[in-house]
Parts: structure tokens; sequence; C-alpha cells
């Protein structure tokens, strides 16, 4: 059996037999000895430097030798195995410098495995390592993926004192400067304050005209005071950061705006474990599938999903919008007991700026009894017209039209089991196609139909699992991300509401 290229390459790595190159790699000048054939395949900056006229070098009995005094032995010798390899296996906090040697000799195929591998490492303690050090080599990728980790997980960034203690004035203010922080505020005041007391404490004792508020000052006016309770409002009086009366009047307001909160807010609005959000479904096989659906929304850290059977129950619009988001799914053979009220309930609650995921099989089928009806269908708030149920062959994830999408985060394959069954138009009443079927019909829309409303997502496939229904063609494959979708799905419309 022939060997592959890779094998027959990695044979010589680190073989002087046939070498023509030799590194001398370091402060100590350790040896590393290299094909310059090997080198030119996979390095554009090797390639111009060995064969441009030019270049001068050092030769002795054709071997041509090379001083690398800026690179690290262990980080240059995994330079090389990816080379003959084209496979690493770094030790914890080496892909940054592998980077910064991939993107110094020209090697796209490293950079985007450094760039993959930090995606997958990143975590709480070193998302900050990895974000200076992408602005120290000029990676916007590198920092604009780190804010994002850090705007999604901000919450439990800042609880943690200890890391938050030890960043930099630099780091602090791009914090604050981030608009969607999952963080409650005031845990971001205290994190700011135990900030300054350890400033204060070691680089600053000998000083005494700093104190933490002199250290807080250009901080504290980027606190949003509005976004506190009566509870954290004497917190921070007890500090003496804010003058009492300013702190007084923000307590009038929450009176006169009676916004004593059951979900708190952060920056980006409530927490995902606090979003509040109604699964109304018509139930025709039981509890299991409806619990599955309630799982699968559960998936990404919501916590409160309450169920009403719509076949023998229609909410009042006052039940309905104490909630955050909506979940709408009909069921074939057993439909709603008021589709009409309901869909004029719907219609009103994303008027007042709440989110609706719909998922749109059986409840948008072109079928009296089964299907949604009222202002909700008939004043196109929902992405995707009525229309014929159909059953396709091709039953995967297609074109992604908006990859940076909230929804598609993390969704990497969608499969269903044997055929997609769906609703089959192309008609999105003027929405946004996110992604498609790889057939080409709408598989994720969405739709704001006027400044202020709601948020309606169309999601245009059976939303049961194989783990649930393992007998059922049309039920996606546990181990793609159909769970993801519809997570993510809700979790945006639900935040929505708060973003805008």
């Amino acid at each position: 059996m022939s060997n592959s290229i890779e094998e027959v390459l990695s044979n010589y790595l680190y073989n002087q037999e046939l070498a023509d190159v030799k590194f001398n790699v370091g402060k100590n000048k350790k040896v590393f000895y290299a094909h310059k054939m090997v080198l030119s395949i996979v390095s554009s900056f090797w390639e111009k430097q060995f064969y441009s006229e030019n270049w001068e070098s050092s030769d002795h009995l054709g071997v041509t030798e090379i001083d690398v005094p800026d690179i690290e032995c262990e980080t240059f010798a995994h330079f090389l195995e990816y080379a003959y390899k084209k496979e690493i296996q770094p030790k914890k906090g080496m892909v940054t410098k592998i980077y910064f040697v991939a993107q110094k000799y020209e090697m796209e195929e490293l950079k985007q495995y450094c760039m993959n591998e930090f995606k997958r490492s990143l975590n709480e303690t070193n998302y900050i390592a990895y974000y200076e050090f992408g602005k120290q080599i000029g990676v916007k990728e590198y920092t604009q993926y780190a804010k994002q980790f850090l705007e999604n997980h901000s919450d439990r960034i800042i609880r943690n004192k200890e890391c938050f203690k030890s960043l930099s004035i630099d780091t602090i203010k791009m914090i604050l400067g981030l608009k969607k922080l999952m963080a409650k505020e005031i845990d971001i005041f205290q994190a700011l304050v135990e900030w300054a007391k350890e400033k204060k404490a070691t680089k600053c004792k000998d000083n005494k005209s700093v104190t933490v508020k002199t250290l807080l000052r250009d901080f504290l006016p980027n606190i949003r005071l509005d976004l506190m309770d009566f509870k954290d409002l004497k917190i921070v009086k007890q500090t003496g950061l804010f003058p009492v009366q300013q702190l007084f009047n923000h307590s009038i307001n929450l009176i006169q705006k009676n916004k004593i909160k059951i979900c708190p807010l952060t920056r980006a609005g409530p927490q995902l474990e606090h979003l509040k959000v109604l699964l109304l479904a018509a139930a025709r096989r039981g509890q299991t599938r409806l619990e599955h659906l309630q799982d699968t929304i559960k998936s990404n850290g919501i916590q409160y999903v309450t169920v009403i059977d719509i076949n023998t129950t229609t909410p009042t619009f006052e039940f309905i919008n104490q909630y955050d988001a909506v979940v709408l799914r009909g069921r074939n053979g057993s439909g709603m007991i008021n589709p009409n009220i309901l869909g004029d309930h719907l219609a009103r609650f994303v008027k007042g700026g709440k989110g609706l995921v719909v998922i749109a099989i059986n409840t948008l089928i072109n079928a009296d009894g089964y299907r949604i009806k009222g202002r909700i269908v008939d004043d196109e708030f929902i992405p995707l017209a009525i229309g014929e149920r159909i059953q396709e062959s091709s039953r995967n994830l297609g074109d992604v039209l908006i990859p940076e999408h909230p929804i598609m985060e993390d969704v990497e394959s969608f499969k269903t089991k044997e055929y997609a069954h769906l609703i089959g138009t192309q008609n999105i009443n003027g929405g946004k196609l996110i992604a498609k079927w790889s057939n080409g019909y709408p598989l994720i829309t969405e739709k704001n139909k006027k400044e202020g409303y709601g948020t309606v997502v169309c999601l245009n496939f059976h939303p049961m699992s194989t783990k649930i229904t393992d007998d059922c063609g049309k039920a996606w494959l546990h181990g793609t991300d159909g769970n993801k979708i519809i997570s993510n799905s809700v979790a945006y419309v639900g935040m929505r509401y708060y973003y805008n």
C-alpha cells in the first residue's frame, strides 16, 4: 500500500539526510535541519527567500545556514512539524506563538489552524491574553472574536474577581465600551471597585493622593445606574462613589416607571437564565415531544419555558404578554382551538416589541383547522407565507446567507434522517433570508415589520430530533445542530426586545 505524502515527508522531519538548509534557532542557536523544497511548498516567504537572486546566506557543503534569533525553539519545532506532517499538538498557550511564525512565514493554512484552535480553546481566563495578542500583531479576527466571547460570557468573567483585578486600564475601557454586556450592572460596578482597591494597595500604596474614587474617575460615568434596582443602588450608596442626590433621583425614577424588575437587566437585556419563554403548541402525541422541544429551547441556558396546549386553550393577551418570547408550533391533525384570536394576540405581542419564533410545519400549512390565522398572518408579520407542506429528498443545510447572524452561532451542520418536511414556498413576506435548505427553499428567516416592533423568526423544519423519534424520517439528526438553531432563535428574539 502506498504511503501518503505526509507519511513520506514525516520520515525526513529533523533528519539531516538530504537536508539543504540548517537553522540556528533562538539565543542558544539550536540546530534544526530541513529541506528547501518542503518549506517552499508550505511557505510563500521561504519560497521567495530560497530562490531570490538577492538573498544572502551562508552556505557550507551545499547546506544553507540561517540564524533565527527571534523565535523560540519549541515554536520553531512546531512550524517544521506542520510543514512536514500537516499536524501539530502544541502545548497550552503555544497557539499565539505559532500564529506569529505562521504570519511571518506566510503560511495561510497554519494561520487558519491557529485561528480554529484559538476559538476552541478560548475561555474565561485566557481571553484577555488573546485579545492583547491580536492587538499586538494587528489581527482583527483575534480581537473581534475575543470581544464577542467577552460579550457572551461577561456575566461569569466579571464575577471572576481575581481575573478582573489583573486587567489593564485600556482593557477595562474596552470592556465598558461594549454595548451588549451580559453582566449585571451592579456586578460591573463591584468588579471595578475591587480592581481599584487592588491597584491602590499594590501600585499606589505610598501615594496618599490616590484613592479608589480617583482611580475610577474615568470609569464611573460609564456605569448605568438606570439598570440597577433599589437593592443595587443601596450597595452603590455605601461606597460613597456617587452623589446621594443622583442615587435619590434614580430611586424616584424606579418608583415612577415601576421598574422593580423580576428579570434582572444587563446592557444586553436580561440574562438568558432569566428570560421567560412561552411555548404554544398543539399536542397530539402526548407530552414527550413537547418536553423534548421544551428541553431543546433550554439547551443554551434558558430556564423558564412554560407550555400551553393551544388545542384546548387560548391564553389571553395579558397572559402571553408576561413573557419575553413566544414559540408557536402547530400540529398536523390537532389544530388550534381559536387560531384567529391567538393570531390577533400574537400580532399585538410583536407590536409591543416582544419576539416570536414560528415553527412553520403545520403552523403555516394551507389547511383550515391546523394553521394560525388572524392579524399575525393577515398583516404579514411572519417571514414565510402560508403554503403547502412538501416532502423533499434534499435534507441538508444549504447556503447560509448571513453566517455571522446570532442564530447561526456554533451551527456547523444540520441534516434530517431521510427527507425534509417543509412549507414549499419562496415567499418570505419581505423578510430576511438567513439560511436555505440545500434544495434552495427557505430554512431560517426573520422579519422586523416596523421599527419598534419585535422580531419574528420562522424555522421551516420539523422541530423533533431522532433522539426522541428515531423512526421518523423527517426528524433532524441528533448530533447535528438543530438544537442550536432552535435555542439560538428563541434567545435572539427574546433578547432583541432589550437590545432595541
